[in-house]
Order: C-alpha cells, then structure tokens, then sequence
C-alpha cells in the first residue's frame, strides 16, 4: 500500500494556528493519506547565537493549538505526522497520538533522542537518511528496533538536482534493511517539469511512502516553497504516485507470477496451437516432421507445447493444419 504524506514542514509561519489548520485541510482536499508539521521548539533545534534562531521562535505553537490540529486531522480522515527535535517535542507528540513521529537526519546521532522515541509510545517513525553514513542508520536502526519504521532517501538541496536524488540507493537501502519499509522524500523544484512524477521513480524502487511539500499558495513564497506543489498539483501528483504504484502491482512467487485474469486470457488467445504440419492418418505417431503452431480459432482442448504430442498416436485422421487436440491423441 502507498502512503502519500503533505509535508507542510514550516509553511504556517507567520500565522501557525491559523496556518497548521489550513494547510490539514488542504492536504485532506488534495488527497494526501496524511499531512505533517515540524514541531518545533527552538531550544530543541539550536544556540540563541544561531542564525535562524528567530525563525524557530516564530514557529513556536502553544501545546494545546497542537492537540487542537490533532483533533482537526482525525475529524478530517488524514492521519498526522510531526518531526521532532527533542523530548519535549516528543512527549507532545505522544499526547497528541500522532501517527508517527519523524526524526531528521541531523538527530541520526542523538543517541539521547532514538533513545527516548524508542521507549515512547509512538509506534512508527519515519528515519531520515539523507546525508547518512550507513553504519549511522545501522546504529540508528539497532536503537529503535522495535518500532514500525519507515527509512526515507531524499534531501532538501535548496533545490535538489535531479541526478542528485539518487534513487537507486533505495535498492541497497532494502538490501541492508530488509525488514524496514522505505520511503522517498521528493524535493524537486517548484519550477522543475518533473515534479508532478519524478516520485514515481522511487515507486518502482520499492518506497511506499512517498514525501512531498505542499504550499498554501505558491506565488506567495511562503516558508518551504521551494520544493512545494500547490493544492491542485498535489491533487494531480497523489493522483500520479496512485497510478504508478497501481502500474507496480506485484510479482507472486509462482509459476504464473500470478497473472491477472485478462493476462490469462491472453495468454490463451495468443499463443500458438499445435497444428498438422501436413495430412496424418489415424494411428499416425506423431514426430517433430509432423506438427507446426499456428493461432487457430480452436478454444477448447488445444496444446501449445510439442512435448504434448511427441510420441503420441492419434485417434483420428488429420488434414494439414487442423489443431491438434488432446482428445485426438491416444
């Protein structure tokens, strides 16, 4: 199953509550399974001296806004992801019972927070490993071992190249992790003509939830715009990634690799028959010399492989080109 999160990150700066509120209902309009919020605490994230340290106090929500949007997510059907930084983040995250919690790539080594998420009571966490080592995810894995999580590939390159996606590392992701579902965090520009599909890419790399920024309005430039698709292209682009993962379908460890119905059905139609390669009496043993494969209108009773009949005698005599039916060998 794909999961299409809105990644709304820092985009109801200026007006949070009024913001968060708008932008879950967008999401919730624009299709999107779930919508997430970075949840932030500036004290959490960096030093007074840092050089955005402003911008994170303006992004700063009283608690009880967050369980008000909480409460708005669950009455409008989409689940709620928020990214946290450090424990008190975390402890609201649990209270607001969110459906996962994601920790950034820069926490990979805050072995203090994997620690306290790894005994919280939030169930999945979406790992970022964009600019990680892999021993870093391995230590990062061992520590939250018994969580549902998710290993999202992708980085926020302001703005990302499309050669720098990389999305075949998904492929030694799966290898290393196998028992992690992986995700892909799109971060392709706003201008770029590949954004409405390049996730689909990594849809057939095997990510199942996909993570892509979306705007309240992309002429306004607001806060993350840079990657962002306004609520109508989201709508298209969720309408994409559910096309591309419909197209996936999957491969049953089978003779068949579980053909659909229609598939077997064509597969009926098309192939050849065995046919008389020339007239055969009745008694006739058949060999090589005697059977050629046509399409014939014959539905019932028909052989396609000449193992079926070599060796066999027939029952009945044949002109050149009649099938070769299973009821005429003996």
């Amino acid at each position: 199953m794909i999961e299409i999160i809105a990644e709304a990150a820092q985009g109801f700066l200026g007006a949070p509550r009024e913001k968060t509120a708008l932008l879950a209902r967008l999401a919730a309009a624009a299709k999107a399974d779930a919508v997430k919020f970075q949840l932030v605490y500036a004290d959490e994230l960096c030093t007074p001296d840092y050089k955005h340290y402003a911008l994170f106090r303006d992004l700063e929500m009283p608690d009880a806004d967050w369980l008000a949007l909480a409460r708005q997510c669950a009455a409008l059907g989409i689940g709620l992801y928020v990214d946290v930084f450090g424990e008190r983040s975390l402890a609201l995250a649990g209270r607001m019972e969110v459906a996962g919690i994601k920790i950034h790539s820069t926490d990979m080594l805050n072995a203090p927070l994997l620690e306290a998420a790894a005994q919280s009571s939030v169930k999945r966490v979406i790992l970022s490993a964009g600019g990680c080592l892999l021993r870093e995810i391995q230590d990062a894995m061992s520590i939250m071992k018994a969580k549902d999580i998710v290993l999202m590939h992708g980085f926020q390159g302001y703005p990302t190249a499309t050669n720098e996606n990389q999305i075949a590392r998904l492929e030694s992701l799966r290898r290393a992790f196998p028992h992690a579902r992986l995700g892909f965090g799109d971060h392709v520009p706003e201008t770029d003509a590949t954004r409405l599909w390049l996730a689909a890419v990594a849809v057939g790399a095997g990510a199942q939830v996909i993570e892509k920024h979306l705007t309240i309005s992309s002429v306004a430039k607001e806060e993350d715009h840079e990657s962002a698709l306004n609520p109508d292209e989201f709508a298209a682009f969720a309408a994409n990634i559910r096309l591309a993962y419909q197209a996936l379908g999957t491969a049953a460890p089978a003779p068949d690799f579980g053909m659909s119905e229609r598939e077997q059905q064509y597969r009926k139609q098309m192939k050849k028959h065995l046919v008389a390669r020339r007239d055969l009496a009745a008694g006739a043993v058949l060999a090589a010399q005697d059977i050629a494969m046509k399409r014939t209108s014959a539905a019932k009773g028909v052989l396609y492989e000449p193992a079926d009949a070599l060796g066999r005698k027939l029952s009945v005599a044949l002109r050149a080109g009649d099938p070769i039916l299973r009821s005429a060998l003996r």
